[in-house]
């Protein structure tokens, strides 16, 4: 079980049965139990972290701490918590808006005997971090919603609802006390819209196609050290989506990939040459990774800014030097990878029948 905090009040419970995951709003009595606790941790203090803040200044932290022995070792770690947060610029919440921010809280549920058919347990917090973070491709075409972290496991991990957290305390404060300039550190941007996508995007796949959206966006969101990783990488995902078993890859990935990158980019004949050849550019430069030929990188960026103008105007401003030419040849081929690669995932979420007919 996880919890977030999003924009908007959950009108339904919305149950993915083929994954085992349902998002849901907080019940009355969970709701309860937490505005308990947050009275008896909070605001019975809050008086004194009021006082606190009127009498010391930040770099009397120490002389505070002293004076709280008095309290019990609770109050006292919420009490300069909030007298932290609170000189740093935080705001500390009133009850009224913590109740809202329950209301727009959801519960996300797993199933686990449902989910652990394609992942093991401690694996579930970065595969839902990575649904939350596909956020971005749903909502904006192939361009970047910056609002949109890569990255959720922080905020999953800070459980609102389990008492045995260690630091359970401070997840309260953090997610339902603490704001900055009005916004709440634990906020996620999605939709119930983007939530309804994916319960029925996963109705209409079966156990094996289910297997390989949960690879390829794990490997979407792999965080290489190595560019050259990223590219490897990248064009994995695409034919793992797009290209069958027996299939010629190189000339099926640029053919497939460009179908539906084409889908989301605008203009004419002049955009279709520039995907064809970006892709055929990506392609040959992974090869040229998979076999060790580094020299044969700079072959290929070389031959690709002579071929085509807006490979050069891409490549301009870039010192002759042999590791600067290289890099952008793989930076080159990494961007364009990563783009094609959106254009992929979104296209699969909106239309799944027609992503499996391209494979199949």
């Amino acid at each position: 079980m996880f919890n977030i905090l999003v924009d908007f009040p959950l009108t339904k419970k919305i149950n993915i049965e083929k994954l085992g995951i349902t998002f849901r709003n907080f019940t009355k009595k969970e709701k309860n139990t937490i505005l308990e606790y947050i009275d008896n941790v909070y605001l019975k203090n809050k008086k004194i972290i009021q006082d606190a803040i009127k009498k010391y200044d930040i770099k009397d932290e120490l002389k505070l701490s002293i004076d709280l022995l008095k309290y019990d070792k609770l109050s006292q770690e919420v009490i300069m918590f909030c007298f932290i947060s609170k000189k740093r610029g935080f705001t500390l919440n009133s009850i009224r808006k913590i109740k809202k921010l329950l209301d727009n809280m959801i519960i996300i549920d797993i199933n686990k005997d449902i989910l652990s058919e394609y992942l093991s347990e401690e694996k579930f917090v970065i595969f839902i971090s990575n649904i939350l973070s596909l956020y971005d491709i749903y909502s904006s075409d192939i361009h970047f919603n910056k609002n949109v972290k890569l990255d959720y496991s922080f905020i999953l991990n800070r459980n609102i609802l389990n008492r045995k957290d260690n630091d359970y305390e401070l997840n309260l404060v953090i997610n339902l006390i603490m704001s900055l300039d009005q916004k709440m550190a634990a906020m996620i941007e999605l939709s119930e819209d983007y939530l309804l996508c994916l319960k029925k995007f996963f109705s209409k796949l079966n156990k094996n196609e289910i297997r390989r959206f949960l690879n390829v966006i794990d490997l979407f969101y792999s965080d290489n050290m190595m560019i050259q990783n990223k590219i490897l990488n990248d064009v994995t995902l695409a034919e793992s989506v797009l290209i069958k078993e027996g299939e010629d890859i190189k000339s099926n990935y640029i053919l497939k990939s460009g179908l539906i990158l084409k889908h989301y980019a605008k203009g004419g004949e002049s955009i279709n040459k520039f995907i064809r050849d970006f892709l055929n550019y990506c392609y040959d430069i992974r090869s040229a990774i998979v076999h060790g030929n580094e020299e044969k990188i700079l072959e290929i960026y070389n031959k690709a800014i002579q071929k085509n103008k807006s490979f050069k105007e891409l490549a301009r401003d870039i010192e002759e030097s042999y590791n600067n030419k290289k890099m952008k040849a793989l930076s080159l081929a990494n961007t364009m990878c990563f783009i094609v690669n959106r254009a992929i995932i979104k296209y699969w979420l909106e239309n799944p029948s027609i992503v499996s007919y391209l494979k199949n």
